[in-house]
């Protein structure tokens, strides 16, 4: 005679694994821890009386850094609006970026700015999506740079990824090209930073106006969850 205890037991053991495995074949791997962020990439929005009280503080702050381990650390004023700045900074660990945050120069640095600013201090860790395609310092022959804000839509982040990297790697050492470097925001992993620097305006203007760029935005527009926020700017010496 069949037991029928036995059988309902394994008929619910059989049903249990069968479930695990659904369920393992259905869920989510675990997230990839991200590389570490060394970069950083910070807006600043002043009022616009302020902007030279602001120049003066930033140019006060990158003085202060200067031997202090910091691989890179450029200011930036866009072209146009005097008022806006840019900060890429990049340091040997983002144990080193976040020590600099937290030191004495770098509370006193936002203390001082906190009243001037009309929006907050947008600050965003990077890590880069491939080797550096200059030097530690922006280079002085530079007459424009250029810092992009690209979005993502998440379903479409590796497609779009793979697509900034390929412009990187076509785009960097082109003519008038200093720096062409392609960051990803360590909080959103598709969100990427392109940071550029061309010889003058001429030279970012062919760039952008060349086939492989205009295809590289063809291709990018179906997959963007934002405007591409592409911004001109100035070093600030």
């Amino acid at each position: 005679m069949v037991d029928r205890r036995q059988v309902l037991v394994g008929a619910a053991g059989t049903a249990s694994m069968l479930a695990t495995e659904a369920m393992a074949q259905t869920s989510p791997a675990p997230a990839a821890t991200p590389p570490e962020s060394p970069y950083a990439v910070t807006y600043i929005e002043v009022e616009p009386a302020q902007a030279d009280t602001s120049r003066r503080l930033l140019a006060r702050y990158q003085e202060a850094l200067r031997d202090k381990g910091a691989l890179e650390f450029a200011v930036f004023e866009q072209m146009g609006r005097p008022n806006h700045f840019a900060i890429v900074e990049r340091w040997p660990s983002a144990k080193a970026r976040e020590d600099n945050a937290a030191s004495a120069p770098g509370q006193a640095f936002r203390s001082a700015l906190m009243p001037l600013l009309i929006a907050p201090y947008d600050e965003r860790p990077h890590f880069a999506l491939g080797p550096p395609s200059s030097g530690t310092t922006p280079a002085t022959l530079a007459g424009v740079f250029v810092i992009t804000h690209v979005d993502i839509v998440p379903p479409k982040r590796d497609d779009g990824v793979a697509a900034v990297r390929t412009l990187a790697e076509r785009s960097a050492g082109k003519a008038g090209n200093v720096r062409f470097d392609a960051l990803v925001q360590a909080s959103r992993l598709n969100h990427l930073t392109l940071v550029e620097a061309w010889t003058d305006a001429t030279a970012q203007e062919a760039h952008s106006a060349a086939n492989p760029t205009r295809s590289f935005r063809s291709a990018l527009g179906p997959m963007s969850g934002a405007l591409y926020d592409e911004r001109l700017y100035a070093l600030l010496k």
